[in-house]
């Protein structure tokens, strides 16, 4: 028979575990007051509660009453089938009872741990989840040899339900903190825990370095090998960058392919360099990925914490600008933030704000460079190139702001506004002259981009035929299935479809079998080196030969000499381009070569 005192004590001991689980008490704070309340019960008993990990190892949570250093000499043994009452019981998963801990032959290799503090007898049990993993054990200690009374067991029931439910509420705590805090691809902490961190060592005014790292070209190497492969590149990045950095260091993934590394600025490496060079050697040797080894580098940009007040927002900045300079400059390098950064951030700013009215503004024009037919040189179209003459700065380079279009969503109206003004010039020059128009990924994953086409071609009324579109494999690689789709519906139209800068992306064979092709054009850095490299033009000879065994059509860019004109024709080059021909030109130009080389100036419409 319980007394009802007992009983008393068990009802308040449930509510207040309970309330204290609800109310977000810790589980080190839950479990002392489980522990002490037992004891309150169980006079004659000293009362521990032992965690077990998923790998079956002991963690010493609550003991009020037992010395700390027995309860120390218990951390990280492993649970096991003679590992004293505790271990026993998480092994078995059942109560053990052990009268006479001096005797019994499970304590034989623990005993002295034990009576050295008086302790005769312990009574373990192990503690569930729901979902049936030990994962603790509740027990009581005896400074007698004896077993547990009625009363006891009660409590001790009652105990180790309350710290199963305490213990699985903690466990899903730090599944959702580990959810909120940690990137669950690499194992690493988040963009949110990282910004906390460096909040913190902003306010306690420590000087460090942060490093923002991004892996070069990793969006062409996970759309042409898959994203599963790019995955695995980024785990084994990410165990590369944790084994490149000391204890010190804070490793964190930001997203996607970027890393961020908080760095103590120390006497020995005060600026960050001697990681970053650390961090860029990590990958050297190449990535084992399901596809085959592949090799990648990385770009790094660093800055300093200051001391007037620095802040998340302009540090952070600071590191991302030193980041954007580190792949202006060739990649696979890193850069330190310096002032001038923050002037080419505001002119790039400007810049895209003056992109976004140019279009507007009739500040871009079209330019067109002749194509010929290498065998008889014969003009057979041009392609158009555009040009951007800024008000105030004078002619941009393409280079300079088509990557700002590309990077804005500006280029999806840019690349509308070329095709409509190429083709608006081209319906007037004889049916012979085709016209070539470059297209950006951006537009090949633009839905319903065909029948914008076909809109564009019957305003005109323009044969569908004289319309040459080109596009790069990086365009390809963007989105391969609506990319092939996309450029079959065209193709099926009588649009001709031309690969460009071929041979300078991945997976260019796989191109030229899977997508609906017309023609290759040959990049210009292969055709400059024909007279020089033995290797350009045996790389030539084979993209000429191979173009030939499936029937597409072969156009090489940047001729400029007569030498590379003959080597080309007399290997069997179909078309070429180049500043031999002649240069890029303005549409009135253009009427007068075609005037010149055709003589068909009745068919030219004003």
């Amino acid at each position: 028979m319980v007394d009802g005192a007992i009983l008393e004590g068990l009802n308040r001991l449930r509510s207040e575990t309970l309330e204290a689980v609800a109310t977000g008490e810790s589980l080190l704070s839950v479990a002392e007051r489980v522990c002490r309340h037992a004891e309150q019960l169980a006079p004659h008993a000293v009362c521990s509660l032992l965690t077990i990990d998923p790998h079956g190892f002991i963690h010493p949570l609550a003991a009020p009453s037992l010395p700390e250093d027995y309860s120390a000499a218990l951390e990280g043994l492993a649970i096991g089938p003679s590992t004293g009452s505790c271990g026993t019981a998480a092994y078995r998963g059942e109560p053990v009872e052990v009268t006479d801990i001096a005797t019994d032959p499970l304590w034989a290799p623990y005993k002295h741990l034990a009576l050295v503090h008086g302790l005769r007898a312990c009574w373990s049990s192990p503690i569930r989840s729901r979902a049936g993993r030990v994962t603790g054990t509740f027990a009581f200690y005896y400074r007698a040899p004896r077993g547990p009374s009625d009363a006891e067991r009660l409590i001790v029931d009652t105990a180790v339900h309350l710290c199963a439910i305490a213990i699985e509420h903690a466990e899903t705590q730090d599944r959702i903190e580990r959810l909120a805090y940690n990137d669950t691809l690499t194992g690493l902490p988040n963009r949110a825990r990282f910004h906390e961190r460096v909040e913190a060592d902003l306010a306690a005014a420590r000087s460090v370095n942060l490093l923002y790292l991004d892996i070069d070209d990793f969006k062409s190497i996970n759309d042409s090998f898959g994203h599963q492969s790019g995955d695995r590149l980024l785990e084994a990045a990410a165990r590369r960058l944790e084994a490149a950095l000391p204890s010190c260091a804070f490793l964190a993934r930001l997203g996607s392919d970027e890393f961020g590394v908080i760095l103590p600025a120390t006497d020995v490496d005060p600026d960050g360099e001697r990681f970053a060079e650390r961090l860029l050697a990590a990958f050297a040797p190449p990535f084992a990925l399901d596809n085959g080894p592949v090799s990648v580098g990385a770009s790094i940009g660093i800055a300093r914490s200051r001391c007037d007040g620095d802040d998340l927002r302009r540090f952070g900045s600071r590191a991302d600008l030193a980041l954007q300079a580190a792949k202006k400059s060739g990649r696979n390098t890193f850069r330190h933030y310096a002032p001038e950064m923050e002037a080419f951030l505001q002119a790039r700013r400007d810049l895209i704000e003056d992109l976004r009215h140019a279009i507007d503004g009739g500040q871009f024009h079209l330019v067109y460079q002749p194509l010929v037919s290498l065998d008889t040189g014969a003009l057979t179209g041009f392609e158009v190139l555009l040009r951007w003459t800024h008000p105030r700065r004078g002619v941009i380079p393409p280079g300079e702001f088509i990557p700002l279009a590309e990077e804005t969503g500006i280029i999806g109206m840019l690349g509308e506004w070329v095709l409509t003004e190429a083709c608006r010039e081209a319906s007037a020059w004889p049916p012979g002259i085709s016209i070539s128009v470059n297209l950006s990924p951006v537009q090949l994953r633009k839905p319903g981009f065909a029948l914008d086409v076909i809109r564009i071609l019957g305003r005109f009324e323009m044969s569908p035929g004289r319309l040459k579109l080109e596009v790069t494999e990086t365009a390809l690689l963007a989105d391969e299935r609506l990319s092939r789709e996309t450029l079959t519906t065209l193709k099926q139209l009588g649009i001709e479809i031309s690969l460009d800068d071929f041979g300078t992306g991945y997976s260019s064979l796989n191109h030229l079998r899977l997508m609906p092709l017309d023609r290759i054009k040959i990049d210009q850095s292969f055709v400059a080196d024909l007279d020089r490299d033995k290797g350009a033009a045996a790389i030539v000879a084979a993209v000429l030969s191979l173009a030939r065994d499936l029937d597409l059509e072969t156009v090489a860019e940047g001729i400029e000499t007569e030498a590379q004109r003959d080597w080309l024709r007399a290997h069997g080059c179909d078309g070429g381009q180049g500043y031999l021909f002649g240069r890029p030109q303005d549409a009135a130009a253009a009427r007068r070569l075609i005037v010149g080389r055709t003589g068909m100036t009745a068919r030219l419409r004003a």
